[in-house]
Parts: structure tokens; sequence; C-alpha cells
């Protein structure tokens, strides 16, 4: 009972004149490249956001989500993202989700996927006009309905922006106000069965209590971007988690590196 969970590549176009870009598509190739070959394979990857570095016009916002797409597909088992700050929602809900997950035209990035051993949950935290996380009274009223739907189920909510402080950020609140990220919050409480709360967007990794339940991040999965800090020999190499649920309930966190030496020897 795995999940897997990437976030922030902030992939860009790539240019072979630009390095910057080749690291990040090099670094979500060799992560796929290793989930696919795990002994214990998870049931589904999910991306907590911020899949490209920025969503410009439509010419070029395309080929950064294509690009996506392109190494994305190679995953052997289900692939669900959440909407970041960089992350346009119509290109996002257009490449990657099926019209039976989320319509079209929906006006938020927020939908229920149930699993073999635990449902998934996402939900959209993308403010129009700032680059930290947003809610409102109809994104409030979308996830408690899709709690509600079955509340016997394990579920993990995954989304890109953590609704509470995180001490370990200069800017504490990543959220456009304290209300909006209590709100949410207290949406959350009213459910027993939610089991983890995965966050993407600090670009480090964390756990910490966010009302009742517990929350985590994760480091970017963009090398040059992320914020924790590794030994030498394990700059270089990107990192996600993997999150098992254990059958009282319970979950266990692990971050894995992507070594190239894995990619190599394909």
């Amino acid at each position: 009972m795995f999940l897997a969970q990437i976030s922030d590549t902030h992939l860009l176009p790539v240019n072979e004149h630009d390095p910057v870009a080749l690291k990040r598509a090099d670094n979500l190739e060799r992560c796929v490249n290793t989930i696919n070959r795990m002994i214990d394979r998870p049931l589904a990857v999910i991306h907590t956001g911020d899949m490209v570095n920025y969503a410009p016009p439509e010419s070029a916002r395309r080929n950064g989500y294509e690009l996506a797409f392109e190494i994305l597909s190679k995953l052997k088992m289900p692939f669900y993202p959440a909407v970041g700050n960089r992350d346009s929602r119509p290109a996002l809900i257009e490449r990657f989700l099926a019209p039976d997950i989320l319509h079209r035209d929906a006006p938020f990035c927020q939908y229920r996927i149930s699993l073999e051993d635990f449902d998934l949950i996402c939900v959209d935290t993308k403010s129009d006009t700032r680059n930290i996380g947003a809610s409102c009274n109809q994104r409030l009223a979308e996830l408690d309905n899709l709690l509600r739907r079955d509340t016997s189920r394990p579920v993990f909510i995954f989304l890109h922006h953590p609704p509470t402080p995180v001490k370990a950020l200069k800017n504490p609140l990543q959220f456009e106000s304290i209300g909006q990220a209590q709100a949410m919050t207290r949406v959350f409480d009213k459910y027993d069965n939610i089991v983890r709360i995965l966050c993407g967007h600090t670009h480090r990794s964390d756990l910490f209590p966010m009302g009742r339940h517990m929350a985590s991040t994760l480091p970017s999965l963009a090398t040059d971007v992320r914020l924790d800090h590794y030994p030498p020999r394990f700059r270089a190499e990107p990192v996600f988690q993997v999150h098992e649920l254990h059958t009282e309930n319970s979950v266990t966190s692990m971050s894995h590196f992507a070594f190239k030496a894995q990619l190599q020897a394909a």
C-alpha cells in the first residue's frame, strides 16, 4: 500500500544550450525510471504542483507541459497532479486528467480518485494574483463534498501550498490569509479518515501537525532549487518520497534518491 510523491519539478522547455532546463528534465527522467523499478511498486504517483517553471502564453506554455507529459507517460502506474502557483489549470487538466476525472472547463483542479487500498483527494490552492496559496468558499464546499462522498476509506489529501504556518520558512504562512488557511483546516478536521496531508511548495522536507491531522512537505525534484541540505555526493541526486499506508491507517514516509547509476543500468 504505497503512494509515491514528487513535487516542484519546475520544468523549462528543453534547449540544448540551457543546462538548467536539461538538468531539470533529467531529474524527472531519473525519478520516473527509479519509481518504475521499485520492488514495492506504488499504486500511483502524485505531483504536488509547480510542474513547470512558468505558464506563459499558449505557444510557449505547451512546450513545458508537452515535455512533462512525454516523461511522465513512461510511468507504469497512474499519475495524478495538483496545480501549483506556477502552473496553468487549463493546461494541466487538459494534458493529465481524463474528462471522467475532471471536466475540461472545471474552474478548479479538485477531484477524488479511488485506488485499491485508499483514496486520493486533490485540492486546488492556486491564487490567481499571487504566488502563495489561496482558497474560497466554492473550493471549500467542493472539498467538503469530496470528503463526505465516502468516509469509510483512508484518504490522502494532496495540494501545493501548506494551509498552515511552516516554521522553517522565512515567511511561515504561504497563504493569502490565516483565515483562509484555518477555514481549510476546519474542513479537514471534520473527517477521521484522512491519513496524511501531502504538500509541496516549500522545496524542503518537513512534518508538522495541521489541526487534528499530520501534514508533510518534500524537497523540490529540481535539484538546483532544492532547499534541503545533503552531503556533496548527494547534491546532484533528485529526491522523491514514498508513503506507506499500514493496516491501522498510520503512514510511514521515506525519501528516495533517483541515482543516475540506476538509469545507466536500465
